[in-house]
């Protein structure tokens, strides 16, 4: 795969994954975190399974659906539950920069798994992580942050599996074997964690909650559930999955900028040098993987 087309699929995935933390943030300040992943996860489901099975006409594998098991608890049950559990105790500002911690740990796991240590990984991983301490301040390093370095991490090790687990099918049903996997873990955890799946307030302003509840919802079902893990796992197909961790360098910034525009967060100078941190071990990194 050219640098071209890597720099094009990267920039379509950071352009959503850019704007999921301030849009999903919206929401869950209305409805909570997880009548918010409920009605996410299934706007996904439903749109897959019309897109695969019925639009185009993709047959059943039951043991497509097992292998994707590992891959849909990690990437997109656990991590997206984890970041959206963390926008309730962190800014989207925050959350949305600290889990581009995400290509360093994919580097350590790759250095393990590999037994191998170079400098660039020696570098990019000293700067990825004094660019957390600078841009948390470490006084301000409080639960939020540790649940998003935690959901860095599993999607660290879900990237790394991407690349290992062979499941022989095309990219729409693998996205969408996953999904189904998150969504039936999120169905038998739902009666333990909310009996209220209400999202329909008829004391809000009707325009309001559209844009507050119901179009998070169906922006991160469809764009954050189904498009951009796509397009993320078509490239981790072509480019590999260290590579491809890096590639997504614009996200941050989008969502940083979107942060401080429509929820009033504040950035402060020492975030923005911690910030230019990670995303310079980010740049590092692809520089020297695309050589």
């Amino acid at each position: 795969m050219n640098n071209i087309k890597i720099i094009c699929l990267a920039i379509c995935i950071s352009l959503i994954w850019g704007s999921s933390f301030p849009i999903s943030k919206m929401a869950i300040e209305k409805i909570g975190v997880w009548r918010f992943r409920f009605y996410a996860a299934l706007t996904s489901v439903v749109v897959l399974i019309l897109l695969a099975l019925i639009a185009f006409k993709r047959k059943f594998h039951f043991y497509g659906l097992i292998m994707c098991i590992p891959l849909g608890f990690l990437n997109v049950f656990l991590v997206t539950l984890l970041n959206n559990i963390a926008l309730g105790y962190t800014d989207s500002a925050k959350a949305s920069v600290l889990i581009y911690t995400m290509p360093a740990m994919t580097t350590v796991i790759m250095m393990i798994a590999h037994k191998r240590i170079t400098l660039n990984s020696i570098v990019v991983s000293l700067s990825c992580l004094t660019g957390v301490f600078i841009f948390t301040s470490l006084n301000h390093f409080g639960l939020g942050e540790m649940i998003i370095l935690l959901s860095a991490s599993m999607w660290a090790l879900g990237t790394f599996l991407a690349e290992k687990i062979p499941t022989q099918l095309d990219l729409l049903s693998k996205v969408m074997y996953q999904n189904i996997v998150s969504f039936f873990l999120i169905l038998l955890i739902t009666p333990f964690i909310s009996s209220n799946l209400d999202i329909f307030d008829y004391q809000q302003d009707p325009l309001h909650y559209i844009k507050d509840v119901y179009f998070p919802i169906l922006f991160i079902g469809i764009a954050g559930g189904v498009i951009v893990f796509v397009l993320w796992f078509y490239m981790i197909e072509q480019g590999g999955a260290e590579l491809s961790s890096y590639a997504v360098l614009v996200a941050p910034i989008i969502s940083v900028g979107l942060s401080h525009y429509f929820l009033d967060e504040v950035i402060s100078f020492t975030m923005l040098i911690g910030m230019v941190l990670i995303l310079l071990s980010m740049l590092i990194s692809f520089i020297g993987k695309t050589r």
